[in-house]
């Protein structure tokens, strides 16, 4: 059981690390993870010959 909650605490650990990274990097750096999330543009072709 000690082994359980040894585990849960070092993933909840790693995974509070992880978001306050992603924080202090969004705070510094400003957008970076919206270039991974952004929505691509679409091409349309126009005015092809019929």
């Amino acid at each position: 059981m000690q082994l359980l909650m040894t585990a849960i605490a070092v993933t909840a650990g790693m995974v509070f690390s992880l978001a306050v990274a992603i924080t202090v990097e969004e705070l510094i750096f400003g957008r970076v993870l919206g270039l991974f999330f952004k929505p691509q543009a679409v091409r349309v072709k126009s005015g092809q010959g019929r």
